[in-house]
This record gives C-alpha cells, structure tokens and sequence, in this order.
C-alpha cells in the first residue's frame, strides 16, 4: 500500500526504492515482511508489492533493465510462495494460522476447524505472476514472459476451480483435510475479484451480493471478518479480536476499483465507494477533528457514533487513499503503453484537479470542471474532463467518462463527446523513458543494474572458483546477474587472511570496470562483512598481478556495491583477493565486470585520499567528505557528515594523499540542516604547495549553491594536499557533505 501512493510521489526513487530494497534482501525467493528478523512477522502471503511495484514502473517508467530487476523479484515471490505454501502442488496457497501481517487475530475463517486451508490470498499470486509476464515483456524476454502468464493462467483456474463453491455461490477458502468449503469469511475472500482472477459472469458476481448488506461488510468500521460470521465465531467461544484499519481500508478500495469497472452488478456502487473515501478519511483524525491526526495500526469498540479505541501504535498515512482518488476519482489507470487512460468513478464532485503528477518524463494534470452546473471552477480553463502534459491541454470530453488518449495521433476513444484533441509527439510507453538522476543511478548501481549505459557484462558465463566456498554458499551465486542477498558467494569457515575469487572468461577479454557486491550478513549473523582491503587483480599467463591504477569508490570497502576503474587491461583471467575484515569473511553476492570503452570519466581522487578537519562535532565524522556517497539534499538526514557544530568562523576539510597528484578541478556539496548548520559565506580551495596552504591559482569562482555540488576549476597543480577552507555567516556553523577532486 506504501508503494502505491509513492509512485504518485514526483521522483520515482521512493517507490522504486521501497520494490528494490524488498526484492534485494529475499534471497530470489518469496518476499518477507522482515528479513532482518525472519522469525517475527514474516508471513509473506498477504502482501501485493509485485503487482503495486509493476503500477509503479507503469507511472514513472525506465531502461528495460529496471523492468528486468523487477521481473526477477516478481517471479521470486510468486514461485516462492508457491514453494513454501502450496504443499499439494495444486497453485493455491495453504496455511492454517490467522496472524495475518496488519490482522492478527481478526481473521475469522481459521477458527471455524483447525488445520491447513487453500486460501483466497491466492489471488496475490496471480496480480504478482502477472506483474512478472508484463516486466519481462518490458525488457524483451517473451519467453519468460510467456511463463509467468501461463502460471497466473494456472492459479486463476486453481481460484475457481477449488474455491468456488456453487452451493453457496460464494469464493470460500476450503479446508485441506476434509475437503470441506470454510463458511466462516473474511475481506480477503473477495481478493479474487480485486485482482481480476474471477471470470465476469453473472454467477460467480453471486459472491458480491454480501456486500449490499452492513450486517456483513459494512462500509465502515472496515473490518476484516465478514461480521455475521464473527457473530457464530464468538457463539462457538472463538470471538478473536474485531478491529479495523486503514489496511483494511486499502483492500476495499481495490476491490471496489475493479468491481465497478469489471464486474457491474446491483449491489455494489459509487456511492458505497464514496461512503468508504469519507469514512477512510475520517478515521484517520481523532473525532473527525483534522487538528487531531492519527493514523493508529488498527482502531476497536466502535459504537456507532465514535471509536472508543484506538492503537497505542501511531502510523503513517501512505497508502490510504491519495493513490485512489488519483486512480478511481480522477481515474487514471496505470497502462504499458504510451496513451493516457482515464476512467472515473463519478461520486458527484462537480469539480476537481490532480496537478502535475510526474508520467514518464512529463507532467500529467487531470482537471474536471461540471458544464452543468455552468460554474467556472478554474478561469480560463475549459469545462469538462480534460488531461494537460506539460501545461497544455491535449484532450477534452464534456462529461465525467471514461476516456483514452493516443499522443502519438490525438485520437481519443471514448462514448462521450469530445470537444478537443491534439497530438504530442515524444510521450514515451514505460520502457522508452530513460532514467538519469544521479540518485536513481545509484540505488540501481546498489540493485546491479547499469542505468549509464547497456554494456555486456563479462562475467556473465564465467568458470568460477575460490580459495575457500563456506556452507551455504557457492560460486556460482555471485555471477548469476542479480546481487541479491542469497545466492552468494563466501568464505566462511576459511583459515585464510586473505580469499580470492576467480572469473576465468574462456578468452583473452578487455575490461577496464568491475563492480563487487560484497556480503554482509548482519543482522542475523556475523559471519560475513565487507573486506578490510582488496584488489583486483588479472593472471598474465604466469602469475597474478594487480591491475594497475585501481579507482576504488568508495576507498574503503562497504557492504554491497563498490565501483572499480582503471586504465584497460587484456585477461582471460580475473580475481578479487581480499584480505578479511577482523573477526569476519569475505563475501560476494555479484561480480560484473565491464569494458566501457571510449573516453573513461577522470577517477575522483578524493576516494583515495585520508580526510582530516578542523574540527568535527562528535556525532559527524570527518571522513563523510571523501567516503564517495552522493547526497540527496544538503539537509542529508542518511549518510555520514561532517560539520562543526558549535564552532563559527573559518574551518577547514583537508585531503591528504600518500603521494603526490595533479589536479585541476573539484566539486563541493554543502551540508545545511537549517538547524545550526547554514551556507557558508565564502569558502575557497588551497594546496600544500610543500611549506604552506596557499590558495589554488585560476580558481573560476566559488559558488554557493544548496542541494547540488558546486565545481571549480584551476590552474593544474601537484600536491600532497588539498583543503576547502569555509568562511561561516558568523552565527552559523559550517559542513561538508562530499569533495570530489580530479586530475587532468
């Protein structure tokens, strides 16, 4: 639910990072609640994050490779689900335990008989199954593409096929033992229909007849269990807990979106949904009061007119509605090619905007203004339902209905009336946008994917071996394309200080890249960490031998990704040897290696060098300057700092080498909290030119400018040493966030 309201979020990083960070620590398996704690909460069955994580892709789009990473996870979680639950191999998920992440004991269907039952979250498999067929088509790979639907093909049939049951005419999970359908129902029966996996018939939409009456699901409170089987559940001594939630919130509006476009039926509508919109909203403020927020874990006791209680756990509002006033009120469906689709449900605003959502590379604005009531909401807009890219209007229509826009023609289907269309050439479909910010190039860098440029990674189909492969391990697992936390590589159990791992490649190659992702296995155990040391090194047909002019990034090793270039070499024979950290092993979860060819960007050689300061607040560390991590924002709540806080006045960082370089430009990010931290009010470069600091000589300028680095140039000069001495406003203290330097 967090990933569908961050997509909507302008910068693509918050729900891409959200995706990446869950399909990165499941081990190409099944996604897990907690991984760093996998004995708690970890029942993995109810979560939808390949579906939320395909919509997001949909929105913000990007290189194939993106959508490659996103098939891998998604196809993970399916199988792994399926691995771990479907203990009859039949395509349904089975469990018998009702701590469901977000409802605990609410679940009602477990305590009708004990034991395992196929189960409706099955549902989840088919959106993910289909979530990994579309990312694979996104990157090209039909063949897997192919799989994935056939799969999601199988459980939809498994869904209908088991949990039909045509006495009741209701989806029902079926107990595993006997065989018999479970009458006792939850919300979750119904995520067949959410998901799309229930075929439109007239009587398989039977099953949505409970919905017209509140004795069973009542809009609001939005409880889990249908509430007449919670009744028989607590005459038969199993009365559980009753509470409801915004994640029960959240499921209801999926299933009314799809309901009302793909399943019609009399007993569900608009109203119903905008009753839920209300009420959602509502909830989330303490009487109704918007002065008094609070989006508690789960609330209880409602007695018709309040909420007698309400959790001591305090949660965000992420993922409670803006994705579906976005989605279902403005109607905007997420599509895999380049047009623009609305389809409302018309809960009888007169009158709305959606502004400037970022679509692939453009802004998106969605306005709807009632010609009937014949008020002008918005001078000098047109009335009706109209989409703006890039601040122009592109397609009108003169009612509240759906509509599809093609940029490519102007053309636009709908049944109403259209009164304006135009084309706009250069709208991308998900897969031809390119992503380029230095931030989103980085998280990839972190996840294995290269968004600079599509390079064939050598490592790839390489003979692998090591001088140590510990239990649980195994060489392959470090060249099988994807760093995730498990398949790796380790040395665990090794006698040795030092371990090396080899590539051979079949033939003489040329590389000048290697990019490790080194193992670490902390939390749940110690085994593994980033090594003290390591390089790189080629076999020149008789002996190993470093490769010379290794850039490492960052200069000390770190847990996953560290970036290696140097001038090109020729080898069918590579290694990394790697010298242990104390009281640890090396591993890898991926190697690539690359020949990127062409002019190389000059190596950052403030990487390389020992940073030392002034002075450093004692929470700040003065090696944040050169520890080679591009900050988001000059108020960097994440990475290392270095600032002076209480100190005023003039206060240096220092870079000093083993030997001397020749340098010739450097890029500074300031560090500004607004909180005792500001903007120098000058600031300037000087070297050590062997008996003191004197300033750089044909410095461009010194800028000062927030949220970005701020470059100099000067005169080429060889030095050991290299400082930026910071001026302060005089009541502020001053700090850096990162020095690059570089040579000619």
């Amino acid at each position: 639910m967090h990933i569908d309201d961050l997509k909507y979020l302008r910068n693509p990083a918050y729900a891409y990072g959200d995706w990446l960070s869950v399909g990165q620590t499941s081990k190409g398996g099944r996604f897990l609640d907690n991984p760093g704690d996998p004995e708690n909460w970890s029942n993995s069955y109810t979560q939808y994050i390949a579906e939320a994580a395909w919509k997001s892709y949909q929105i913000h789009g990007g290189q194939p490779a993106i959508a490659g990473n996103l098939a891998r996870y998604a196809e993970g979680d399916v199988k792994g689900q399926l691995a771990h639950y479907d203990h009859d191999g039949n395509k349904l998920i089975e469990y018998d335990w009702g701590a469901l992440t977000g409802n605990d004991a609410d679940a009602v269907s477990f305590h009708w008989k004990p034991g395992n039952m196929d189960r409706a979250e099955s549902a989840y498999q088919y959106s993910g199954a289909l979530a990994a067929a579309q990312a694979y088509e996104a990157m090209g790979n039909t063949a897997k593409a192919t799989e994935m639907r056939t799969l999601a093909t199988q459980i939809k049939d498994a869904i209908v096929n088991v949990l039909w049951n045509p006495n009741r005419q209701l989806f029902e999970h079926r107990l595993k033992s006997t065989n018999e359908w479970v009458p006792w129902k939850e919300i979750n029966n119904y995520y067949p229909f959410s998901v799309g996996a229930v075929p439109n018939t007239a009587t398989y939409k039977q099953a949505l007849r409970l919905y017209d009456d509140p004795a069973q699901y009542p809009v609001f409170p939005f409880y889990t269990a249908n509430q007449v089987d919670k009744k028989a559940a607590a005459d038969a001594g199993e009365p559980g807990s009753n509470n409801f939630s915004t994640i029960n919130s959240t499921v209801q509006f999926r299933l009314y979106s799809s309901v009302l476009r793909n399943y019609p039926n009399s007993w569900m509508n608009a109203t119903d949904y905008k009753k839920l919109l209300y009420w959602n909203a509502w909830a989330q403020y303490v009487g109704g009061n918007t002065q008094w927020p609070d989006a508690n874990e789960f609330w209880a006791d409602w007695n018709g007119s309040s909420v007698n209680y309400r959790s001591w756990i305090h949660h965000n509002i992420l993922g409670s509605s803006n994705w579906t006033v976005i989605e279902d009120v403005a109607g905007l469906r997420p599509r895999n090619d380049a047009k623009v689709e609305l389809s409302p449900i018309d809960i009888g605003w007169s009158h709305f905007t959606v502004n400037n959502l970022r679509y692939r590379g453009a802004d998106l604005s969605i306005v709807w203004d009632d010609p009937a009531d014949k008020v002008v909401r918005y001078p000098g807009v047109p009335e009706g339902y109209s989409i703006y890219v890039n601040g122009n209007r592109v397609a009108t229509v003169g009612s509240l209905v759906p509509f599809t826009w093609d940029p490519a023609t102007g053309d636009v289907t709908t049944n109403g009336s259209v009164t304006h269309h135009t084309a706009v050439p250069g709208l991308k479909a998900p897969n031809q946008v390119v992503q380029d910010s230095p931030r989103l190039v980085d998280m990839f860098a972190k996840a294995g994917v290269d968004l600079t440029a599509d390079l064939t990674n050598l490592a790839a189909g390489a003979t692998v071996s090591a001088s140590h492969t510990g239990s649980g391990s195994n060489v392959s697992g470090a060249v099988d394309g994807y760093p995730t936390n498990e398949p790796f590589w380790g040395a665990g159990g090794s006698a040795n200080s030092q371990d090396w791992y080899e590539l051979n490649l079949g033939t003489a190659r040329t590389f000048n890249e290697v990019r490790l992702h080194f193992k670490d296995s902390r939390p749940a155990s110690t085994t593994y960490r980033a090594p003290s040391a390591y390089d790189i090194q080629y076999h020149n047909g008789s002996s190993w031998l470093n490769v010379p002019g290794q850039t490492k990034g960052p200069a000390t090793p770190r847990a996953n990704y560290n970036l290696v270039r140097f001038p090109a070499v020729s080898a069918q024979r590579v290694r990394v040897l790697a010298t242990n950290a104390s009281g640890a092993k090396t591993g890898l979860t991926e190697v690539k290696i690359f020949n990127r060819g062409g002019l190389q960007p000059p190596a950052n050689l403030a990487t390389s060098a020992t940073a030392s300061a002034s002075y450093t607040s004692s929470w700040e560390s003065v090696t944040a300057v050169n520890d080679g991590i591009d900050p988001p924002s000059s108020d960097d709540t994440v990475n290392p700092r270095w600032g002076t806080w209480p100190e005023t006045g003039q206060q240096w960082a220092e870079l000093t080498w083993p030997s001397a370089k020749t340098i010739d430009r450097a890029e500074v990010y300031f560090f500004d909290d607004d909180q005792g931290i500001d903007m120098p009010a000058s600031w300037k470069l000087q070297y050590w030119n062997g008996s003191a600091y004197v300033d750089v000589p044909g410095a461009s300028g010194y800028p000062l400018a927030k949220n970005q680095y701020n470059t100099v140039t000067f005169t080429a000069t060889n030095t050991t040493r290299l400082r930026v001495q910071l001026t302060s406003n005089g009541t502020n203290s001053v700090g850096l966030l990162e020095a690059k330097v570089y040579g000619p």
